[in-house]
């Protein structure tokens, strides 16, 4: 087995490469396959001891946007609620509000992300060619321009921004 990082020719059952150091325990798994299958497993069964809420692969939507504003608002709607109606809600309703600014951030974090997204992708403008002073080709079924056979020079770029190279500059001045 050779060292992707080195080419140095390595013992097929290696875990390093014997000149550069390189970890190359997981090729043989990966140049048989059997790597992206078991890294897709991983993927799709998720990652052991860790709880995921589900939330971060939700995509951004209009509806989650919306839905996490008007829920942080009713959690503001209940803490005061609570406050007013509840004989010991005088102790605890301030706290109704960390709630409330979870699901109010989430509501505008979602929004900006659409709004941010919505402007990456643009709506496309129809193709126009750029301008070029080159003259667009002749179609394939244009006849070609009739051949006379008479020969035209081409224009002088210095014609007629030259001075004659005989006559002294003060006596063109004088004589005009």
């Amino acid at each position: 087995m050779f060292c992707p990082k080195c080419a140095t020719q390595n013992m097929e059952d290696a875990k390093f490469c014997r000149s550069c150091g390189t970890d190359i325990s997981l090729l043989p798994q990966f140049l048989t396959g059997q790597l992206g299958a078991r890294l897709a497993e991983a993927d799709r069964v998720g990652r052991p001891g860790r709880r995921g809420r589900g939330r971060d692969r939700e995509p951004a939507s209009i509806e989650r946007a919306v839905k996490s504003l008007f829920m942080g608002l009713t959690f503001i709607f209940i803490a005061f609620a609570v406050k007013t109606w509840m004989p010991a809600g005088n102790l605890w309703w301030f706290w109704m509000f960390l709630p409330a600014a979870a699901m109010l951030s989430d509501g505008v974090a979602t929004y900006l992300r659409l709004a941010a997204e919505g402007k990456s992708q643009a709506p496309a403008r129809p193709y126009a060619p750029p301008q070029t002073s080159v003259a667009p080709p002749r179609r394939a079924g244009a006849l070609p321009p009739p051949e006379t056979g008479e020969m035209v020079p081409p224009p002088s770029v210095t014609e007629a921004t030259t001075r004659h190279l005989g006559v002294p500059a003060e006596r063109q001045r004088r004589d005009g």
